[in-house]
């Protein structure tokens, strides 16, 4: 059993791995075309690179077969779409500090596999150490995806990538946010992912000023968030256009479960037209942090046009809704609270309707 244990901490990518014997019979490329062993074991990111540049040529997909190949390099979908058998499919990333599929270009797609690798020991902000990065990309697809482990976030979004669908994957373990919405990316759907034990934000929108123009046109549906060991449930920290609606967030540790602001630590920009609605939220935020289970704060510059709507509230002492700082326009209706040691922290001319009758929470 020592010199199992011993074996497994050596190659942690070949624990459950299973080797394929010959290349899948489909339409597509497969890396195994090119030399892969799939063994868990050996560094097979030459022979992935190859495929996928073979598969661009041909306008194929890369079809990963149901085996672990390992990798120690980063890798990049230029346009192409890289699809596996589900869990059975693995990259395992032998360097967590080069763990990254970059995804470029329009029409990119990884479907259906699993990311996982050695772990690592902390947490660093190069995108190379996250595991999906959609640079730029237009009409991209990340779908039924499993991620385990990640240096910084699980999926994260830079330069202006646009019309992407980031849906029904599962999220856990990640050192920084599970996915990170930045860098003025734009209509985005966000939907039926499970992200979980996350080390800062579980789903993050976040405009810096540095981005000149604000992360806009974002949504984000059914999702379930759950057990950060950092950060917040949901943000929106700077942007636009952002629609959270019908998602699950618990236990989200000291801080907030949903959480818009605009922050001069951070030198982000301020938000507008957000709408919180129908969103179940249980056990958010601390007295210690004064985070509430929704917060709504801005430093310098003025959050507008905020609607915080019918969204149900379970706490265990700590407080419901918390305002504070320079915001307008903002809407709180029917929002039903229970369990809190105060359910409405607002400042003054700030008015919230309280919940009658009727539907809240996810549905």
């Amino acid at each position: 059993m020592r010199r199992l244990a011993w074996l497994v901490a050596l190659l942690p990518c070949v624990a459950g791995a299973q080797g394929a014997r010959n290349p899948t019979p489909q339409q597509g490329v497969n890396p195994m075309q090119f030399g892969a062993k799939c063994d868990g074991a050996t560094d097979d990111a030459a022979a992935i690179t190859a495929a996928i540049a073979s598969a661009k040529t041909k306008g194929l997909p890369v079809l990963l077969p149901a085996a672990t190949c390992a990798y120690g390099a980063v890798l990049t979908l230029d346009g192409v779409k890289m699809v596996g058998r589900g869990d059975a499919s693995m990259l395992c990333a032998l360097d967590p500090s080069r763990e990254v599929i970059f995804m470029l270009g329009s029409g990119p797609e990884v479907r259906s596999l699993k990311l996982a690798g050695v772990r690592p020991t902390k947490r660093a902000a190069p995108w190379e150490g996250a595991r999906i990065v959609a640079i730029g990309a237009s009409r991209f697809v990340i779908d039924n995806v499993t991620i385990d482990g990640s240096t910084a976030t699980g999926i994260q979004t830079a330069r202006g990538a646009t019309e992407g669908v980031i849906s029904n994957n599962r999220i856990s373990n990640t050192l920084a946010d599970g996915i990170h919405i930045t860098g003025r990316a734009s209509h985005i759907t966000i939907v039926g992912n499970v992200i979980d034990g996350t080390g800062d934000d579980g789903i993050a929108v976040v405009s810096y000023q540095r981005d000149n123009g604000p992360t806009h046109h974002i949504t984000a549906a059914h999702n379930t968030v759950s057990n950060n060991r950092g950060g917040r449930g949901m943000s929106v920290v700077g942007g636009s256009d952002v629609l959270y609606q019908n998602n699950r967030i618990s236990n989200s540790g000291r801080y907030a479960c949903l959480y818009f602001a605009q922050e001069d630590a951070w030198k982000t920009l301020p938000i507008s037209n957000v709408i919180a609605r129908n969103n179940t939220l249980s056990n958010c935020g601390s007295p210690a942090t004064g985070h509430a289970a929704v917060m709504l704060f801005a430093d310098s510059a003025a959050n507008a046009g905020v609607q915080i709507l019918r969204n149900d509230i379970l706490q265990s002492g700590q407080r419901g809704i918390r305002a504070f700082g320079l915001n307008s326009d903002v809407t709180i209706d029917g929002n039903r609270v229970s369990g809190a040691g105060q359910a409405l922290q607002l400042p003054a001319g700030m008015k919230a309707t309280p919940y009658s009758v009727g539907a809240v929470g996810a549905q």
